[in-house]
Formats: C-alpha cells, sequence, structure tokens
C-alpha cells in the first residue's frame, strides 16, 4: 500500500515538475486544449441528457370491458373512485379516461397513459387498483376485458379528466407501406391537434408486442356531447388525405374504431 502510494505521489509530482519546466508559449495552449475538451464534454453530456429525455414518451393502455347489466352501477363505482385516486396520487399517472360506447349499453372503454410501464407497475400496487382488483375477481363481466398495450409518440404531459366524445383505434398496417402510413398519419395528428379548434387530443403509437399494430386515442368536444368536433374532423383535409391513403387497403385485418362518451 505505502509503496503504490509513493509512485501516485512521485507521478504527480513528475507532473507538475513537467509542467514548470515547459516554455511558457506552451502552457497557455494546452490549458486552452484542455478548457476546450472540458467544454465539449459539457455540451455533450448536456445534448445526451436533453436526447434522453426527449425519447421519454408515454406508456399507454386501451381496455374494453363488457359489464354485465346487473353489475352496471358497482361497475361505476369501483373503477371512477380508481380513476379519481389515480389521478390525485400517483406521480406517474399522466391521463385516466373511462366511457360507455355510444350505441352498446353496458360496453366501456379506458384509455390510460403513465410515464412508463414501471409507472403503470407502480400503479397495480396501490390501494384504490387492489378495490379494483377485488372487483373484478367477482365475475362481473360479460366476457374477458380485452387489453392492448402502446408506447405513445407524443410528449408526457398531465391531463385532467373531462368530457369528451372519444375514440379508441387499433390499425394493422402491411409492412411494405409502414414509411408512408407513418408520413400520412403524422400529417393527420398534426393537422388534429393544431389546426381543429374542436380537437382536444389525437394520440397514437405502436403496439409493444406485435408489430406494425398502431393503437389511437382521440378526443373532441363541441355540441352533442362532442360529436360535433368529430364530425368537424372527419372534414378536415388531412382527414381527407388519410381516406386516401385508407382507400388502398393498406391494412392486414379490418380497422377497429370504437366510439365512446366519457361518464
Amino acid at each position: 500500500v505505502k509503496l503504490r502510494r509513493l509512485k501516485r505521489y512521485e507521478l504527480r509530482t513528475s507532473r507538475k515538475l513537467l509542467y514548470k519546466m515547459m516554455p511558457i508559449g506552451l502552457k497557455k495552449p494546452i490549458c486552452s486544449i484542455l478548457l476546450l475538451g472540458l467544454s465539449y464534454l459539457s455540451k455533450y453530456c448536456n445534448a445526451f441528457t436533453a436526447s434522453m429525455s426527449a425519447s421519454v414518451k408515454p406508456f399507454a393502455l386501451n381496455v374494453k370491458i363488457a359489464v354485465k347489466p346487473e353489475r352496471r352501477e358497482e361497475f361505476i363505482t369501483v373503477i371512477k373512485n380508481d380513476q379519481k385516486q389515480t389521478l390525485a396520487t400517483e406521480h406517474d399517472a399522466l391521463q385516466f379516461v373511462i366511457g360507455e360506447d355510444i350505441d352498446q349499453q353496458n360496453t366501456f372503454y379506458l384509455h390510460e397513459q403513465y410515464t412508463s410501464a414501471e409507472g403503470l407497475d407502480a400503479h397495480t400496487k396501490t390501494s384504490h387498483f387492489a378495490a379494483w382488483q377485488k372487483f373484478c375477481d367477482t365475475d362481473p363481466f360479460v366476457s374477458e376485458p380485452e387489453i392492448d398495450t402502446f408506447d405513445c409518440t407524443h410528449e408526457p404531459e398531465k391531463i385532467a379528466d373531462r368530457s369528451a366524445f372519444c375514440l379508441n383505434v387499433e390499425l394493422c398496417i402491411n409492412p411494405d407501406v409502414r414509411e408512408e402510413f407513418l408520413k400520412v398519419i403524422e400529417n393527420n395528428q398534426n393537422g388534429s391537434n393544431n389546426k381543429e379548434p374542436l380537437c382536444l387530443q389525437y394520440h397514437y403509437g405502436e403496439s409493444n408486442t406485435v408489430p406494425n399494430t398502431f393503437y389511437f386515442h382521440e378526443q373532441y368536444t363541441g355540441s352533442d356531447g362532442g360529436k360535433e368536433g368529430f364530425d368537424a374532423h372527419t372534414n378536415a383535409p388531412h382527414f381527407a388525405a388519410w381516406e386516401k391513403f385508407a382507400s388502398t387497403n393498406p391494412f392486414t385485418k379490418d380497422p377497429i374504431v370504437y366510439k365512446y362518451k366519457t361518464i
């Protein structure tokens, strides 16, 4: 140990002596080079940190639930409590939407967003989720709930519960037209979010289990429970571009579109 310490001391001492022995004209450039290197390193670290931050997108799920008519009121009470507590107490919970199908009574849809898959995992360990799970264990459903998870493309943001006309959508895209699909759908998203005053939200992402399968959650406001906003969306030029692409049969199976109003 003493020997190692002695060697380190000698190395430091020799460096200091070498620097002192350098001509003054060399010392300044060397210092400048060191400072420049540190500057570039700092910029690289900042850029890397910003890149990592920008790459973190929300983790989302769309859920379809068919509830037995006699369990309807109990279901609404339990799921609304889960929603309220999730949004109020969970740091990683970004959004929790509950709605009922516009045509099929007792068919409900959820849309949830978390900062990450770990955020969803933390959600499943809460007392309010335990109450929901306890309800699920009492055979309240007509069939097993359908749950689809996906990685979103937008930046994380907290979205409060609100009244809206909603869509949950599944699109399965032919891999051969994937790049064209992404361009068209990004254009539709940008137009919807930035040019439609009655569009509250247009989010989508790719399944994290099935490649080329994409899920969407859209929200609209306006008269008739928000349907006015959805009708306006279908008359927008960016939606026309989407319809043109969709008419080329780019799907590997028929699209699934669920329409519902929040409760």
